[in-house]
């Protein structure tokens, strides 16, 4: 199996449990949240939306050659997801210590899947 099917499996279910998480667990399901109506709806919302992400890089990698433009748009979602973060930043401050590494991650999401994406499918000249 091919890294780049790896990676949309790993962030697909990574994706689709955080999700489930969200939807659960509401605000208590990450570090850092406030205990507020409005935050909790907000991520309980939103984990099932999350967890579609996740389905949606699953579909990308489920085939032996990944779709690799597919994947390329959905890290680059998450990298925008990321841009959001530091907006918080620029805006508010800094969130809890495990948005840091939330942030690493999505910003990482692009150079990762195209790195992998030129190693498995070289440039054809």
């Amino acid at each position: 199996m091919s890294a780049l099917r790896i990676l949309g499996r790993v962030t697909g279910w990574t994706c689709i449990a955080i999700g489930g998480i969200q939807l659960v667990g509401g605000v208590s399901g990450e570090p850092g949240m406030t205990d507020d109506a409005t935050v909790d709806s907000h991520v309980r919302f939103m984990g099932p939306v999350f967890a579609g992400y996740g389905v949606s890089w699953l579909d990308a990698a489920a085939r032996p050659e990944p779709d690799l433009n597919r994947m390329r748009v959905l890290a680059g979602l998450m990298a925008l997801g990321g841009v959001g973060r530091l907006a918080t930043r620029a805006t508010l401050g800094r969130p809890h210590r495990f948005h840091d590494l939330l942030l690493a991650v999505e910003l990482a999401a692009p150079v990762v899947v195209e790195a992998q994406g030129r190693r498995e499918r070289p440039a054809r000249g």
